[in-house]
C-alpha cells in the first residue's frame, strides 16, 4: 500500500472511479449475444476497480490520524457512493442481465452471479419510473451524508472524567492502571471513555460514585450532536425503502439475509429472550445479593453496578478475579501467539513485514504465506488514539481475486500499548477480542474468487460475524493458551487451574448478557421496522430496558447517540447473537481438539474460503454434515 496524503489519495479516488466508468463502457458495449460468463466477468471488473478504493477510503475515514486525509477519505466514499447509486439505477446495465438465458447448462458460480445482480438490481429500485429513480437516487446521496456525520460524531464525541481526589477515589484499580494515570498537579486524575479507561473503571473501581459518574459520561458520547443526526437517518431510510416499495427499512434490510425477514429476526430475538430470562433472573438475584452484603438496605442493582458486583460475585463462588490472569496476557505476547496460533491451525506461516506503508508509525505490516508463495497482506492498528475509530474491527482494504492483487485487510482495536516500562497486560476479555477480529480477517483473506463480487466476506451479513464468534473459542482454551500466555516476569504459562476458574466464572453473567444483546437487538428493529416519525429513541430504548432486561436506564444518558451500529447494521443487531448459535454449532465440531489441522482444513474450504460463493445456510451444512441447531447454544447457555 503506498502512502498517501489528501491530494494523492483524492488523485487515486479519480483514477478508480475512471478504471470503473471504462468497466461501464465496456459492458455497455458488449454485443447483444454475450453469453452470461461474459457479461458477469465485464460486470465483476466493475467492482473491482471500486473495491480498490472503497475499503481504504472507509479505513481511512475512521483511523487515518492526518484529519485532512481523513476528510478527504469521506469525500471519496460519498463520490464512491454516488457512482454506486448510478450503476444500481442504469438501466442499460440492468437490461445486460436481465436479457440474459439463466439455463441449467451455466456453470454454477456464474448463474449464482447473474440472480444476485438481477436481485440486487430489483432491489435497488432500477425497475421505477424516472421519478422515482431520481429520488432514490437523491436520498442515496443525502443518507452517506447523514451517515458519515453519525459515525464521525462517534469518533469526536469521546469525553472524559475528572476525579478531583486522584488516586484516593480509584481504590480497586490495578496498580499499573494506576501508573498509567499520574495524578496531575492538583491531585486530580482525568479518565478518557475510550475502552482502555472505561472497562477497568466499571470493573474494578470500588467507589460506586465513581463507576455511576463514568456510566453516565460514557453514555453521553456524541450527545446531543447525534440527536438530530440519527433521527434524520431513520428518516431518510424509511423514506428510501417505502420509496422502494416497502413497508418499511428493516423489510429491506433483512430481504438478502438468512433471516429473511423482519418479523423472522424478532421471533428470533423473542425466542433467545425467553431462553436466557431464567438464567439471568438467577443471575441478578446473585448481584442483589452480593450488593446488599455492602449495602443492606439497596432494592435494586443499577446499571453502572452490573460489571463490579458480577467480578465479586465471580470472586466469591469461583475463588477467581479476573485481575489474576492479567499478568499472563502482556500484548506482544498475546498479539505473537494468536498468530501463532493461526499458523499452526491453518499451516501458513505470518511475517512481519517492512515492505508496507503504514498511516502510522504503531502500525505494523504482516505478509501471510502459503509454502514459499505471499497469499495475504494485513496490518495491525491496535491502539488509541485521536481521531481515530474507538472500538474493534477489521476494515477490508482489497479483496482476493483470482489472477489479481492479493487480499489486504486491517485490524482496528484499541488495546493499551507497551512502553518500556508497561508490558501493556490485557484483560482476557480483550484476548478474546483479538481472537474476534483475528477471525474476521481470516474469512476475508483466504475467500478467493475468479468473481470479486463473491471474494472476501460477501456472505449474507447474519453470517458474517460466524467465523470472528467461533475463532474467541481458542481464547478459553488452556491448551492454546499455554503456548503464549505466559507471566511477564516470570515466563511461567498459565496455570490450567487458573484457566479452569476462568472459565468457570465466564459462566456466570452469561443470561444477563444475552438478555442485553436482545435488548440492543430489539431497540434497533424497533427503530427501523415502523415508521419512525413520532418515536423518540430515548425514550423506546429506556422502555425496552425496562421490559427486556432488570436494569432501569440510567436518566440523562443517551447511549443511543454512539451506537454507532444503528448505521452500519441498521435494523440487524440480531445479526450477532443469529451469528453465536451459528458458531457455537461449529464449536461442537471441534470439540476439545480445537487444534485439528483436519477440521480447520475443512473448515477453511467449506466456510472461510467460499466467500459469498454459496447460500451460508449451505456452507454451515457442509461444514456440519448436517442443518445448523440451536442444540450446542443452549447448553452452552444452560451452563
Amino acid at each position: 500500500m503506498t502512502q498517501h496524503d489528501a491530494a494523492s489519495f483524492s488523485a487515486l479516488v479519480d483514477q478508480q472511479l475512471e478504471a470503473a466508468q471504462r468497466g461501464l463502457d465496456a459492458l455497455l458495449a458488449l454485443p447483444s449475444g454475450a453469453s452470461a460468463e461474459e457479461v458477469s466477468a465485464t460486470f465483476d471488473r466493475i467492482g473491482r476497480e471500486i473495491g480498490e478504493i472503497s475499503g481504504l477510503a472507509e479505513l481511512f475515514s475512521s483511523v487515518h490520524p492526518d484529519e485532512a486525509v481523513r476528510e478527504g477519505a469521506e469525500v471519496a466514499s460519498q463520490k464512491i457512493s454516488a457512482f454506486v447509486t448510478e450503476l444500481n439505477l442504469h438501466r442499460g446495465a440492468y437490461e445486460r442481465f436481465a436479457d440474459l438465458d439463466v439455463g441449467d447448462d451455466l456453470p454454477g458460480d456464474v448463474r449464482r452471479y447473474v440472480e444476485h445482480a438481477l436481485r440486487d438490481y430489483r432491489r435497488s429500485g432500477v425497475d421505477k419510473d424516472d421519478a422515482t429513480r431520481e429520488r432514490v437516487r437523491a436520498l442515496q446521496e443525502e443518507l452517506i451524508h447523514v451517515g458519515q456525520e453519525f459515525d464521525r460524531n462517534i469518533m469526536a464525541g469521546g469525553r472524559t472524567l475528572r476525579i478531583a481526589e486522584g488516586h484516593a477515589a480509584l481504590a480497586g484499580l490495578p496498580a499499573d492502571f494506576l501508573a498509567a494515570h499520574p495524578e496531575d498537579a492538583d491531585g486530580s486524575v482525568t479518565l478518557s471513555t475510550d475502552p482502555t479507561d472505561f472497562l477497568p473503571v466499571m470493573l474494578y473501581a470500588d467507589r460506586d460514585d465513581v463507576r455511576r459518574d463514568f456510566h453516565k459520561e460514557f453514555n453521553l458520547r456524541a450527545f446531543p450532536e447525534n440527536v438530530d443526526v440519527l433521527n434524520r437517518l431513520l428518516a431518510k431510510r424509511h423514506e428510501l425503502a417505502t420509496t422502494l416499495g416497502y413497508d418499511h427499512w428493516a423489510h429491506w434490510a433483512c430481504e438478502d439475509k438468512m433471516v429473511g425477514t423482519a418479523q423472522a429476526a424478532r421471533d428470533f430475538a423473542e425466542r433467545v429472550s425467553a431462553r436466557a430470562r431464567p438464567v439471568g433472573e438467577s443471575e441478578f438475584g446473585d448481584l442483589l445479593e452480593e450488593l446488599r452484603s455492602i449495602d443492606p438496605a439497596a432494592e435494586r442493582v443499577e446499571a453502572w453496578q452490573s460489571r463490579y458486583l458480577a467480578e465479586r460475585v465471580k470472586r466469591r463462588k469461583h475463588s477467581f478475579d479476573s485481575q489474576s490472569v492479567r499478568p499472563y496476557f502482556a500484548y506482544d505476547r498475546v498479539r505473537d501467539g494468536i498468530l501463532a496460533t493461526t499458523e499452526m491451525l491453518f499451516g501458513v506461516e505470518i511475517k512481519r513485514s517492512e515492505a508496507g506503508s503504514p498511516w502510522h508509525a504503531s502500525v505494523e505490516c504482516y505478509d501471510v504465506f502459503e509454502g514459499d508463495r505471499p497469499v495475504a497482506r494485513f496490518y495491525l492498528d491496535m491502539f488509541p488514539r485521536d481521531g481515530k475509530f474507538k472500538h474493534a474491527a477489521m476494515f477490508q482494504m482489497r479483496s482476493g481475486v483470482e489472477g489479481g492483487a492479493l487480499p489486504e485487510a486491517a485490524l482496528v482495536c484499541n488495546f493499551p500499548a507497551p512502553t518500556d516500562s508497561d508490558p501493556a497486560l490485557l484483560l482476557h476479555d480483550q484476548v478474546t477480542t483479538f481472537f474476534h477480529e483475528v477471525g474476521h480477517l481470516l474469512h476475508h483473506l483466504f475467500s478467493i474468487h475468479r468473481f470479486h463480487g463473491f471474494a472476501g466476506i460477501a456472505c449474507e451479513w447474519d453470517f458474517v460475524e460466524v467465523p470472528s464468534q467461533l475463532y474467541e473459542e481458542w481464547g478459553w482454551s488452556a491448551g492454546v493458551l499455554q503456548r503464549f500466555a505466559t507471566h511477564h516476569e516470570t515466563g511461567e504459562p498459565i496455570p490450567e487451574a487458573l484457566v479452569d476458574k476462568l472459565r468457570a466464572a465466564e459462566e456466570f453473567g452469561k443470561g444477563m448478557n444475552v438478555m442485553g444483546q436482545m435488548l440492543y437487538a430489539q431497540f434497533a428493529l424497533t427503530l427501523y421496522d415502523r415508521d419512525p416519525a413520532g418515536v423518540d429513541p430515548g425514550e423506546l430504548l429506556g422502555q425496552l430496558q425496562r421490559d427486556l432486561t432488570f436494569f432501569e436506564k440510567v436518566p440523562g444518558t443517551a447511549m443511543q447517540c454512539a451506537f454507532g451500529h444503528l448505521h452500519g447494521y441498521s435494523s440487524n443487531y440480531y445479526t450477532y447473537m443469529w451469528s453465536l448459535v451459528i458458531s457455537k454449532d461449529f464449536a461442537s465440531v471441534f470439540g476439545d481438539d480445537l487444534m485439528s489441522a483436519e477440521k480447520a482444513k475443512r473448515y477453511r474450504d467449506t466456510v472461510l474460503g467460499q466467500g459469498g460463493s454459496d447460500d451460508a445456510g449451505a456452507m454451515a451444512a457442509a461444514f456440519l454434515g448436517r442443518e445448523t441447531s440451536f442444540d450446542a447454544w443452549e447448553a452452552w447457555l444452560q451452563g
